[in-house]
């Protein structure tokens, strides 16, 4: 395969170097591919005001390092997160701090542990199958719809033992609607203190009412299945880890506990995964040769439920395609901290109360750190020479790195792995898809893809 010039895909422009805080904030509604400045790829530190709040972007991986791990103690989850995130998720795992925080990733953490991934492959590769047997032998395919119900199909199965029938459309939409709406960070949601009222804010509370009351219907449905022995499932593992923790105190696992973790689960797990093997089919489907060299990967591979996690090691290409697509498309494109004490950033100092964002997508593509770094090139995965831990962190780090890495993972190669060894698939017009940030990394353009069905499938 030549790989002397990789594929560049396309990407939205970025804002001029003059561009100041309230300018990238103002951007970050729309898109956070095109909402900071250049020099965020080649410098360690960019300081900028917001209306005379400081707005500081670290984006070297020194810098990143230092703010997500060794100086993780001086900052602290952005107030912005909450407020934007809180309608959809409460107070689960990806906005809580301190100790609401702790306890409820050490509950977690049992769910998400290695012992864990043979169950949950097995549950993947029978929604992966049903659905890749589904798709038409000849014919037009709207990849992302067709990713977005499969990723959920997946979560309601390994989360609930059950269809996602009865809710996903309910579901899906509301997701949708918030991530295209009330979802969307204001210069508001940065700047305002909390509590002040707001027509936004009271269109999120409105938004938590109806989202909480489906959340609730969901588990009522699970709730109602027969007992297990043994988990079967992530609600089995929850329930058993929140009811150990709240065993201290005799009380039973509160709802808003298990509906604020389901959510999240269900919010992080759907969209990130649907998001990610959009792009993962849109790569291929551009790259003809890098598709062919994924098909020869799986054509004799047994993906079935029973061998499904036995058959990971033997996915090296796969997953390295997916890995690069988590290089340049990163679900979580950007994450966000606050100073909780004056401190210092290779050099700059950053002031309590400074508001830092982290453009991780940048970092994903500095020319310091990366060969060709904007050309998609799953080469630099196959090389046996792992990037640097800092360089490359399509799942965050630290003491917030995502509990369920491993599983989103595992859920992208084995259902691109299932996908390729089904069908051939290419773009049937070729338009530019730029990815848009807001909060995931959603296609901003509906590619239709063409479909054929392979011979040996």
């Amino acid at each position: 395969m030549d790989v002397s010039a990789p594929f560049i895909p396309p990407m939205p422009p970025l804002p001029s170097e003059s561009t100041g805080g309230l300018g990238v904030l103002i951007r970050l509604r729309w898109n956070g591919f095109s909402a900071f400045p250049a020099r965020c790829f080649t410098e360690n530190v960019v300081s900028l005001n917001a209306l005379g709040r400081p707005l500081v972007l670290p984006c070297g991986p020194e810098a990143i390092k230092a703010v997500l791990s060794t100086q993780s103690q001086d900052f602290q989850r952005l107030k912005m997160g909450r407020r934007v995130l809180g309608p959809i998720v409460g107070d689960g795992i990806l906005v809580s701090e301190g100790a609401v925080w702790k306890r409820r990733r050490r509950a977690m953490a049992p769910a998400f542990t290695p012992r864990a991934v043979p169950t949950l492959a097995r549950h993947i590769a029978v929604c992966a199958e049903a659905a890749v047997r589904g798709l038409p032998s000849v014919g037009a395919v709207d990849v992302f719809a067709f990713t977005q119900r499969l990723a959920l199909d997946i979560a309601a199965v390994t989360m609930f033992s059950m269809t996602s029938a009865p809710f996903g459309v309910a579901l899906r939409d509301m997701v949708t609607d918030f991530m295209t709406g009330i979802g969307q960070p204001r210069p508001s949601d940065f700047l305002l203190p909390p509590g002040i009222p707001t027509v936004l804010a009271w269109r999120r509370r409105r938004f938590r009412r109806r989202w909480v009351a489906l959340v609730s219907e969901i588990i009522a449905g699970r709730e109602a299945m027969p007992a297990a022995a043994e988990p079967r499932d992530l609600f089995d593992l929850l329930v058993r880890a929140f009811g150990n923790e709240d065993a201290v105190s005799g009380g039973a696992v509160p709802d808003r506990v298990l509906i604020d973790e389901v959510a999240t689960m269900i919010v992080a797990g759907h969209e990130t995964t649907a998001t990610a093997l959009f792009w993962a089919c849109l790569m291929l489907a551009r790259l003809p040769d890098w598709q062919e060299e994924v098909a020869r990967e799986v054509r004799d591979v047994d993906l079935s439920p029973d061998r499904a996690a036995a058959a990971l090691p033997a996915l090296s290409v796969t997953t390295a395609v997916v890995r690069e697509v988590l290089r340049l498309f990163p679900p979580a494109f950007m994450t966000g901290r606050e100073a909780g004490r004056d401190a210092e950033l290779c050099g700059v100092p950053v002031r309590r109360g400074a508001m830092l964002l982290l453009p991780l997508w940048m970092l994903h593509r500095r020319p310091d750190l990366w060969r060709d770094p904007d050309g998609f090139d799953p080469h630099r995965f196959m090389d046996g020479v792992e990037p640097d831990r800092f360089a490359f962190l399509p799942f965050g780090a630290g003491p917030h790195v995502c509990i369920g890495a491993q599983l989103a993972m595992t859920e992208a190669v084995l259902v691109l792995a299932r996908l390729v060894q089904g069908f051939r698939f290419g773009v049937r017009e070729p338009v530019p898809v730029v990815p848009v940030g807001v909060l995931s990394t959603r296609p901003g353009g509906n590619a239709v893809f063409q479909f054929r069905r392979r011979a040996c499938a």
